[in-house]
């Protein structure tokens, strides 16, 4: 168990140690870790130093960690080590090979290899004063890194002061305070983990977390009941699996004061099962990474609101909803959805392309999101006005997988579109046109983009061969007509993690 006391020595030690290897405010390092205390430290540490931690999703691989930390020319990254199966200092070590200016790899459970350890640098420099001046709020705090709608990762700047004003409002809103528990079951890469459990529960409410490393329902019923956890916030298919638990009503869960949700819609029936089952609240956040939650219902708020709205906009926050003329849409009607306020990022880092993409010069964000408007003031989730695929939360853009898939000799042209699953709500399908030749199988696609770097999560999950793909008369695919053919496949097969 660590203080807040330990987590303060432990911050400024790796600060010290960052200064003594030459890194100063404006530097970037990358930080891949697992739900390990050791994200912590490492992140509030950079951060009193000026340096930016470049937040990377463990699943990322070469393809990923390449353009990521040649984007922010980090001059260091922060592994686990090994974990999962994956030997990241040696991952880490070759991309360095082809990254000048990164220089420095940091294993945090050292197991061999080409590194310097986190344990040791905190040791050496325990006690050391950090002679730098105290960051500002408009200094950068975090730069976090999300697909989205685009064929690369958008990095995303968040400041000391959007993401402070951010969870001060949730602070207000959910009479948060140091006598809550959190449990941390997403990954700390993801705002949703790094944003309510970790920033807003532990360091703006005072409160404590506990992590949980890899989700696993038994596991997350074990911590609940061990350290009396009051907060949970997961995705919809974690709560999907709870609630599917038989055992749920005779575990010890009455420390539990609500359940929060985000990433996609859940099933109403399975929040009455948790509602009814455990006797908790249920909220449900809707938001983006370039400025958290946007919208969010209060566990006051009836089963019906929380279950088929986005809630309402956090209070001196600004919405519209805008027809693709860019007018307001009359109430009740379906529109994107736009927010503007202090709780927003200023843009991405040196993606200017993205900035205009997604940014009005006014401060208005187009989130892309299709969605109207309730008397009530609450909002309802449509879909997505893209085709990005949502597995379980998890954003896929297909365009980046079809330009890998477009390298392999045996594919002659390619569409990833989205099929429904019971469960994670998408899986991804890949419409192919093979070349001639021998057959082509969906492991042979797989194996392709394992030797490619892609993150595992973004493979196909059933391979559809056909002759040609839909087209329109400006050669445009039809991909709504696919992802209707998709709808009507059997349920596919996961890739795993």
């Amino acid at each position: 168990m660590t203080s807040w006391g330990d987590l303060r020595r432990q911050a400024e030690a790796f600060a010290a140690a960052l200064a003594s290897l030459g890194y100063g405010p404006g530097d970037c390092l990358g930080v891949q870790l697992p739900n390990w205390p050791e994200f912590c430290p490492v992140v509030l540490g950079a951060a009193r130093l000026g340096v930016r931690p470049t937040l990377i999703h463990p699943p990322y691989r070469a393809y990923e960690l390449e353009y990521i930390l040649g984007l922010t020319e980090a001059r260091g990254l922060v592994v686990p080590g090994r974990y999962r199966e994956t030997d990241y200092v040696e991952l880490a070590s070759r991309v360095r090979a082809r990254l000048p200016h990164l220089r420095d790899v940091i294993a945090a459970r050292p197991t061999g290899g080409e590194s310097l350890s986190l344990p040791d640098l905190l040791a050496r420099h325990a006690g050391e004063p950090v002679r730098v001046p105290e960051p500002v709020p408009t200094d950068v705090f975090v730069l976090m890194f999300t697909s989205g709608t685009t064929s690369r990762p958008k990095g995303v700047i968040h400041l000391h002061a959007n993401l402070l004003t951010a969870c001060r409002a949730y602070v207000e809103a959910f009479r948060l305070g140091p006598a809550d528990r959190w449990l941390i079951v997403t990954p700390f890469t993801h705002l949703t983990a790094f944003g309510i459990p970790f920033l807003t529960g532990a360091l703006a409410a005072g409160g404590s977390v506990a992590l949980l490393e890899a989700w696993d329902p038994e596991s997350a019923l074990d911590r609940i009941e061990r350290h009396g956890i009051t907060h949970l916030v997961g995705a919809p298919p974690m709560l999907i699996d709870l609630a599917r638990r038989p055992d749920l009503s005779t575990r010890r869960l009455t420390s539990l004061r609500f359940l929060m949700y985000a990433g996609a819609p859940c099933p109403v029936d399975f929040l009455r099962r948790l509602q009814a089952q455990l006797g908790c609240g249920l909220a449900v956040f809707y938001g983006w990474t370039e400025g958290l939650a946007h919208t969010f219902t209060t566990p006051e708020d009836p089963l019906e609101v929380t279950s088929l709205t986005v809630g309402r906009v956090g209070a001196g926050w600004e919405w519209r909803v805008v027809d693709d003329a860019g007018g307001d849409v009359a109430p009740g009607g379906a529109g994107e959805f736009w927010g503007r306020g202090p709780n927003l990022s200023p843009g991405y880092y040196r993606q200017p392309e993205f900035l205009r993409e997604r940014f009005r010069p006014d401060g208005w964000f187009m989130s892309g999101d299709i969605v109207t408007r309730n008397p009530d003031g609450t909002f309802t989730y449509v879909a997505r006005k893209d085709d990005v695929i949502n597995r379980g939360g998890q954003k896929i853009d297909p365009r980046e997988v079809e330009e890998l898939l477009y390298q392999h000799p045996r594919v002659a042209h390619v569409a990833v579109v989205a099929m429904p699953d019971d469960r994670l709500g998408q899986r991804s399908c890949a419409f192919v046109v093979p070349t001639p030749g021998a057959p082509l199988t969906l492991e042979d696609l797989r194996l392709f983009l394992a030797e490619k770097g892609l993150a595992q999560y973004k493979w196909p999950e059933r391979l559809e061969l056909v002759d040609s793909l839909p087209m329109t008369p400006t050669g445009k695919i039809m991909r709504y007509e696919l992802r209707a053919r998709a709808s009507r496949l059997p349920a596919a097969e996961g890739p795993g993690r």
